[in-house]
């Protein structure tokens, strides 16, 4: 029989939720941050929370963001072939996948979820907030690859949120603009992650934590958020310490060779898309929100031309790009540890088939790789050929190759490099673990760390000794580092703080490739680098409302 929690005291009144692990760990699900935003709050910054009477069970997940979806069969498509299983288990595993019941969706849609070792409000144990991934246009809290208690059962309180998402998350319009007090719109889905926060320094001590203490940890678009967040004047002050895993830069690039990361030019976007289905009208704002949200996605799925709502520089909720905060030093200088996959591209070339993503989603001719490269690298592009065996001929495993470290490794070290050089505590990771079937050829593909640092079980997918002894170590890093700032403990090999002058990673691989190494693709991002810094520059004088210089 599950036993119930005691009731325990929020802002928005009482929860009860239900011991796990022998009762050794009390999960809460469910619990609402903010109001939630349907009707005349669509599209609007979240509201606190409307109070309850009495109190309110936090038994199950709650529903999840509207998801864009595209994209993520492709996704899964390109995992489960890349495993290297028999065509038996191949074919049986994605039966599975098409036939699993997919999670409500629903505008209400801001809650949070909390996992705890003791209820005690003395206890003041360290803090971890989990933001999920998913191209700011997907995914949940409660996934399946961050529903585990082995966090908790390290000494941390654990904390995983839902976020508004794509449409409902980023919508832009000029009419929000005007009724907005900072003349802004877009970004909402930032501020919920924000308003979590609030919510953490709150209420966290009620259920054993420490506001004091508090990590944020995300991958791929929850890396990004991460970087948003650092760089944020909005979440100073709100968190101690930082987790990016496998940050996305495409917003980052996309920003200049596709400049609707602009609010203008995001509004825009946002205008063309309300006259795609509703007349320009006075009103338009209003007769928008009346439209029902399943309604509105549906319309929005089929109209591909629409799809770009992600994060806006708006000079309000994030004034500049993450990259161009860290080259000036304004993010804040709290602990961070980072890192990325060695085999990134293996299964995002199936959604962003070239082999520089901020080029989008149409796949390019062979013949005409080789003429993108040159023109993006200049002076560069032989050096880059030659790193990337096959690019110049347009072969799949080297535009795989160079989109996962142009996209996340060249990224990941540009951010430690930039954090390292104003005297932030880094701790650069380099994660190589591959799955175990001799015919695999996934990689160490993107997302390939969750299931080792959430201790998740997923029983789909094959595991070895090594990868107990792998999912024990990070595990053990990931919440050292939130307890202090510092990933080393015992029985764990050693790891150096990444320094300019000293640039080690910790490789987290199993068997021999677990250990301290030099940057092994130091030249490839030595040259992924230069043209970032010739976009970030590019990048600045477009906001500074000059002529691009790229």
């Amino acid at each position: 029989m599950v036993k119930e929690t005691p009731a325990i005291n929020t802002t928005g009144g009482q929860v009860s939720g239900q011991y796990q692990d022998k009762e050794q760990i009390a999960v809460f699900k469910g619990i609402p941050y903010a109001s939630p935003p349907i009707g005349p709050r669509r599209w609007q910054p979240p509201q606190p929370v409307v109070p309850w009477d009495g109190v309110r069970p936090a038994v199950a997940y709650a529903p999840v963001a509207f998801q864009l979806a595209t994209g993520f069969e492709d996704f899964m498509e390109a995992l489960v072939r890349g495993q290297g299983w028999n065509s038996a288990k191949t074919s049986f595993v994605k039966m599975l996948f098409k036939v699993a019941p997919k999670p409500k969706e629903n505008e209400d849609c801001l809650y949070l979820n909390v996992r705890t070792p003791l209820l005690d409000k003395n206890a003041r144990l360290p803090v971890m907030v989990w933001i999920h991934g998913g191209d700011h246009q997907d995914g949940s809290s409660g996934d399946i690859f961050y529903d585990s208690n082995a966090l908790a059962h390290r000494g941390v309180v654990l904390v995983t949120i839902n976020y508004r998402l794509g449409l409902m998350g980023y919508f832009a319009h000029p009419q929000l603009s005007q009724e907005s007090a900072h003349g802004v719109s877009g970004n909402y889905g930032m501020q919920d992650q924000i308003a979590a926060l609030r919510w953490v320094q709150e209420n966290i001590s009620a259920f054993g934590g420490n506001p004091d203490n508090v990590t944020i940890f995300g991958e791929s678009a929850g890396g990004e958020s991460v970087a948003h967040l650092l760089t944020s004047p909005l979440a100073r002050g709100l968190f101690h310490k930082a987790i990016m895993q496998s940050p996305a830069n495409s917003g980052q690039m996309l920003f200049l060779k596709q400049p609707f990361l602009t609010r203008p030019a995001l509004e825009t976007l946002g205008h063309a898309f309300a006259n795609h289905l509703i007349a320009e009208a006075d009103n338009q704002l209003a007769r928008l929100r009346q439209i029902p949200a399943a309604t509105l996605y549906k319309q929005w799925r089929e109209a591909r031309e629409f799809q770009r709502f992600h994060p806006v520089i708006d000079g309000y909720v994030l004034p500049q790009s993450p990259m161009t905060a860290f080259l000036d030093g304004d993010q804040a200088r709290v602990p961070l540890l980072l890192g990325s996959n060695a085999d990134e591209g293996t299964l995002l070339h199936a959604i962003f088939p070239s082999p520089l993503a901020e080029f989008g989603r149409e796949k390019l001719q062979a013949n005409q790789v080789a003429g993108l490269i040159r023109d993006e690298f200049g002076d560069d592009s032989e050096a880059l050929f030659a790193l990337y065996p096959g690019l110049q001929a347009g072969e799949d495993k080297a535009a795989e190759a160079l989109l996962g470290d142009s996209m996340f490794g060249a990224v990941c070290h540009f951010y430690a490099l930039q954090a390292a050089r104003v005297g932030q505590p880094v701790y650069l990771y380099f994660f190589t673990r591959t799955p175990p079937a001799a015919g695999q050829t996934a990689g160490a593909y993107h997302a390939a760390e969750l299931p080792f640092v959430h201790g998740s079980k997923l029983p789909l997918f094959d595991r070895t000794p090594d990868d107990d002894t792998l999912t024990r170590i990070m595990g053990d890093y990931w919440t050292h580092f939130a307890s202090n700032g510092d990933p080393n403990l015992p029985n764990c090999p050693a790891w150096p703080p990444f320094t300019v002058d000293a640039q080690k990673q910790m490789t987290l691989g199993v068997g021999t490739q677990l250990g301290v190494a030099n940057i092994q693709r130091a030249r490839q991002y030595e040259i992924l680098q230069r043209r970032l810094h010739r976009l970030i520059t590019a990048m600045k004088d477009l906001q500074a409302g000059r002529q691009a210089a790229f």
